[in-house]
């Protein structure tokens, strides 16, 4: 939700307004809660930006073992989740098949 801050012109109040939408704010009609005066001043106070995300899976080995020894753990969470999915999930049938595979070989090589 879009929050802008003003400061009255005529009697120096500052205030907020909260909007739903950007288009909300260019539809509405600023005026000081104080003395009704339209002559108003934004303010750009707090500014947030979103920091993009990294696609872990367009990085070199050297990028991802960089991330690696970086010793940032959330890091280097959200690069297994990304690269592999879910390690857990994904590890248990490999491993079943992995060693039905090596079951049948030890019986095939025993006769």
């Amino acid at each position: 939700m879009p929050q802008y801050d003003f400061r009255c012109d005529a009697c120096q109040l500052r205030f907020s307004v909260n909007t739903r939408s950007y288009a909300e704010y260019d539809a509405a009609a600023l005026i000081c809660p104080e003395c009704e005066s339209a002559e108003l001043s934004r303010l750009i106070t707090d500014v947030a930006v979103r920091k993009p995300r990294r696609d872990y899976r367009k990085m070199s080995s050297g990028e991802m073992l960089s991330v690696l020894e970086s010793g940032d753990q959330q890091q280097v969470n959200r690069m297994f989740k990304q690269v592999g999915g879910d390690g857990a999930a994904s590890a248990a049938p490999a491993r079943k098949s992995r060693d039905a595979a090596q079951g049948s070989q030890s019986s095939t090589g025993s006769d």
